[in-house]
């Protein structure tokens, strides 16, 4: 059992002057050592102190001793889950489209010319086409007149409530997974498994799709935004898009190359997708995660 203890001073100064200081606290930690950030932030929080400025950690050491409460650094649920692939120089994304080239525009050594000794800087180049690991869709990827990104509002990619739908190993997810669901005005995120086969040949092929019937009682139900953990929201062996169409067109945004799906519930958290404001582009790669109240 670990029964380690830190012992501390601290010093807190406040924005509209003033300030406390403690001397001696101890408190129970889980591991064998806590960052004074941690403390700083303990300190602030359980005592409610408002307008904090500079916390200072004094004589910090630690002590074997019983501990007395739950740790204060103790490990929490987390309150994210990232959904979205690692975009890497060389990525392949789809078969046929330009891999993203990620480079310097001005290394850190070509840098000294400009700042004095000790202050590098690095400025990236990105090189990419817009379908780039996991991305989003709004309706001017398939419809010239409809939104790009730039004209889709902030509330139909942020803070959805959302809804797993497990089709693990199942090729044409059709209408009955969505039936009985609550997914009206909800981000519908499907899980299919299919993301274990990320950055291999076995990706492109054989992948899980909706079906066009599915697609159209996502329709009916008004459902804010879907997302698939595959390759393609739509059967590629063919040359229509029934899912695109039918979503897009109704301006309902898709989500593609999903990860992480199988470590949601099945409800009772939010999805985000928000991409840059870009005019006249119509899919853009995403930050996607979930969020759960603490």
């Amino acid at each position: 059992m670990n029964n380690k203890r830190v012992v501390f001073d601290f010093d807190i100064s406040f924005t509209n002057g003033g300030g406390i200081q403690g001397q001696d606290f101890r408190l129970d930690i889980d591991g064998n050592t806590i960052t004074d950030q941690e403390l700083a932030d303990y300190i602030v929080n359980d005592m409610q102190l408002l307008m904090v400025g500079k916390v200072d950690i004094l004589n910090k050491h630690y002590i074997e001793e019983k501990h007395k409460r739950k740790p204060v650094n103790a490990r929490v649920d987390d309150k994210y889950i990232d959904l979205s692939h690692t975009i890497f120089d060389g990525l392949v994304t789809y078969k046929g489209l330009p891999s993203p080239i990620i480079c310097d525009y001005l290394s850190r050594e070509q840098s000294k010319v400009n700042y004095e000794p000790g202050t590098e800087f690095q400025i990236g180049k990105i090189e990419m086409v817009t379908n780039t690991g996991t991305y989003i869709d709004c309706p001017f990827h398939r419809f010239e007149n409809g939104k790009d990104l730039s004209e889709i509002e902030l509330e139909q990619f942020a803070d959805l409530e959302a809804i797993t739908i497990n089709a693990e190993n199942v090729t044409a997810i059709d209408k009955p997974y969505f039936v009985a669901k609550e997914i009206r005005n909800k981000a519908v995120l499907v899980y299919t498994g299919w993301s274990k086969h990320w950055n291999t040949p076995q990706y492109f092929e054989g992948h899980p799709y909706l079906t066009a019937d599915a697609a159209e009682y996502l329709k009916e139900c008004n459902v804010k935004l879907v997302g698939i953990d595959s390759h393609n929201i739509d059967n590629t062996r063919g040359k229509s898009r029934p899912a695109h169409t039918t979503l897009l067109g109704a301006e309902i945004l898709i989500v593609e190359h999903l990860c992480n799906l199988d470590k949601l519930p099945e409800s009772g958290y939010l999805f985000n997708a928000v991409p840059p404001k870009f005019k006249g582009a119509g899919t853009f790669p995403v930050r996607a995660y979930a969020s759960f109240n603490s």
